[in-house]
């Protein structure tokens, strides 16, 4: 087990002005910003304000204070600063075994990321990758607490989260993914995989291409749809199997 890398990532407040400026007239006719906006309270004057005044870092309580609300602000947030630090396409962090983002750690990574492993999630934990985040194995918040993962596009062979799932362009997940709980959204572009469980959430794809997803409240169905017993807590049972398996294969 590891740790991901800790610090406080330097925002370039004239880099993210110029690269909202690049990405407004796309965020404006957005379906993933406006489809839902006036219910939940998000405008697209507020994002000019936020955008125009970008904290000098980020950490945990500056991003909060920055982005908080509704979650599409984080999204938005998220497709300017993709844009404003593009990644050098030979600049990978490589990260090996299981992966614990500590609770409410907020690492930031202006580039690609590959973890031959699992990805955890920690309470209240907050990892921006500005680049594509893929990771082998399984992408797995425990808590039920909020958590939030944020990258230009994500790969993962299975998942589990309470909290926010936010990709620029995809996510990429073909095992099973069960996003629970109704306090928190995702979104992205696409949605591309196998089982897709969200029947708690309000969630935002443009585009939904899986074998099943299950939106309705039928927990047994999800259950046998993630191999697990009829009568589990899937919202337990699922993060233990997926955790267990990624122990065997540490072995």
């Amino acid at each position: 087990m590891s740790r991901w890398p800790e610090g406080i990532f330097p925002l370039d407040r004239t880099l993210v002005a110029e690269a909202h400026g690049r990405t407004r007239g796309a965020l404006v006719g957005n379906p993933l910003l406006v489809t839902d906006a006036a219910k939940f309270g998000f405008s697209f004057d507020d994002l000019d304000r936020r955008m125009a005044n970008a904290p000098d870092s980020l950490d945990g309580e500056s991003l909060w204070a920055w982005l908080d609300g509704p979650d599409q602000y984080r999204w938005a947030a998220l497709s300017v600063l993709a844009e404003a630090y593009q990644p050098v396409p030979t600049e990978t962090l490589r990260l090996a075994g299981r992966v614990v983002v500590p609770a409410s750690g907020t690492p930031v990574i202006a580039g690609d990321v590959h973890i031959d492993g699992d990805l955890i999630l920690e309470d209240q934990a907050m990892v921006f990758v500005l680049g594509r985040l893929i990771v082998t194995g399984a992408l797995v918040a425990e808590g039920a607490d909020y958590s939030m993962v944020g990258a230009r596009d994500i790969t993962c062979r299975d998942g589990v989260t309470p909290g926010e799932v936010l990709a620029v362009e995809a996510i990429r997940c073909p095992g099973a993914f069960l996003l629970w709980g109704n306090n928190y959204s995702s979104r992205a572009q696409t949605y591309v995989g196998g089982v897709l469980v969200d029947f708690e959430r309000h969630n935002v794809f443009g585009r939904v291409d899986v074998q099943m997803r299950l939106t309705d409240w039928d927990f047994a169905a999800a259950a046998r749809a993630m191999g697990l017993a009829e009568d589990d807590d899937i919202t337990t049972a699922y993060a233990a199997k997926l955790l267990q398996t990624g122990e065997q294969g540490d072995a």
